[in-house]
């Protein structure tokens, strides 16, 4: 894990976390959760447009989606083991820039939760499904807290 990544990550998090609050107060949290959900999913199928013509990708493998999954745990300096299975990649999270800087925004940690699943969550939904549909993700698991894990699984 990169420090320095860790830290602009929590940084930039918490200040969305900030942006988030703001608009939560003025449409609502549902609202607010649901118009993340559609930026995030927008931005994830566009990064996946870009990657899939960028790497030539017509069909997805463990590996390819576990190289993936890891550069993007080293972005946002995650502290993560990735796992490949025969037909899976299974990713535990567990130091989270995400979870760190939202928490440190005043989200208590259902806000958080629900933050990382209409957000990040499924912003990696749609990058996967924009390079190869039949690949399916999800976030099997959140964290009970902050000393736990998040357990992400990519399905080919």
């Amino acid at each position: 894990m990169s420090e320095q990544a860790y830290n602009a990550a929590m940084n930039m998090t918490g200040m969305l976390g900030a942006f988030f609050n703001t608009v939560a107060e003025e449409i609502g949290r549902e609202q607010a959760l649901a118009s993340l959900s559609k930026s995030l999913e927008n931005l994830g199928a566009m990064s996946g447009k870009m990657t899939k013509e960028q790497m030539g990708i017509e069909k997805l493998d463990v590996s390819t989606v576990g190289s993936i999954m890891k550069g993007m745990v080293e972005t946002y300096g995650l502290t993560s083991e990735v796992k490949e299975g025969p037909n899976t990649v299974l990713v535990k999270n567990y130091k989270c820039p995400f979870y760190d800087g939202l928490w440190a925004a005043g989200f208590d940690h259902e806000a958080i939760e629900a933050f990382c699943r209409h957000g990040p969550a499924t912003m990696v939904e749609s990058f996967f499904g924009q390079i190869d549909p039949t690949v399916k993700y999800q976030l099997k698991k959140f964290r009970s807290s902050a000393e736990d894990f998040c357990e992400e699984e990519t399905a080919l």
